[in-house]
């Protein structure tokens, strides 16, 4: 829990001598709006002033109040979360309207304060990446290539979106004609990450005899937000 000073005001009531006191007792059960709403991602002066509408409609501040009580805080956070969603762009708008839950009205904030992405690109880019394929009914995904870095961020990344997700470490001679067969028959979208460590046999065994009723995409840059970007613009 955070306080905040509220500051600026005369603070001793009528009929209380120890002014100092009540004064401090009333500063440390205080919170400060336009610090709590900055705090949690309503960073933008159109977004802070909607956020503090909201509060104010749920009964939980007046105009022109600098604070609120301290025992208030739990239920403003509730009611801010239920009301608004915060996003930096399209793009995170979209990916809002696609997560299953009530509707909210979105208000748009600063890259950092979005609740989609926290402004990570690459968040973004795996997020819009899972929802384009959720729209195709694509599912199952193989990816040939990749750093164990790179296929671990996307791992987290689409953690919870429904994909399951094969990965080939390009480097491996190990990988087999019946190894690439199983992949292909199983998959209903195979990227071959074509710009990391990948062995010209390896994307062979997946190139040369493409599936009849599958995709193959190559991918030709590296980076999590470029392989997800080109899987976007290819069911587009």
């Amino acid at each position: 829990m955070y306080t905040y000073p509220v500051g600026g005001r005369a603070c001793r009531p009528p009929g209380r001598p120890r002014a100092a006191q009540w004064c401090g007792a009333r500063v440390a059960d205080a919170v400060n709006i336009d610090q709590f709403l900055r705090d949690r991602g309503f960073d933008t002066p159109e977004a802070a002033r909607r956020a503090r509408e909201v509060l104010q409609e749920r009964g939980l501040t007046r105009a022109g109040k600098q604070a609120f009580a301290a025992d208030k805080l739990v239920a403003a956070e509730a009611a801010l979360a239920a009301a608004l969603a915060r996003v930096c762009g399209d793009a995170c708008l979209r990916i809002d309207r696609w997560v299953p839950g009530p509707a909210r009205e979105a208000v748009r904030v600063m890259p950092r304060g979005c609740e989609i992405c926290g402004g990570s690109n690459n968040r973004r880019a795996a997020l819009e990446c899972a929802r384009a394929l959720a729209r195709k009914r694509v599912r199952r995904v193989v990816i040939v290539g990749g750093t164990a870095a790179t296929q671990h961020e996307l791992h987290e990344l689409l953690a919870g979106s429904g994909l399951e997700i094969r990965y080939v470490d390009g480097t491996k001679a190990s990988h087999s004609g019946k190894d690439a067969l199983a992949n292909t028959r199983w998959a209903q979208l195979i990227v071959i990450w074509g710009a990391t460590p990948l062995r010209h046999a390896v994307s062979e065994l997946y190139t040369s005899e493409p599936p009849p009723d599958g995709r193959i995409l190559t991918v030709s840059r590296r980076g999590v937000e470029a392989l997800c970007g080109e899987i976007v613009r290819s069911y587009t």
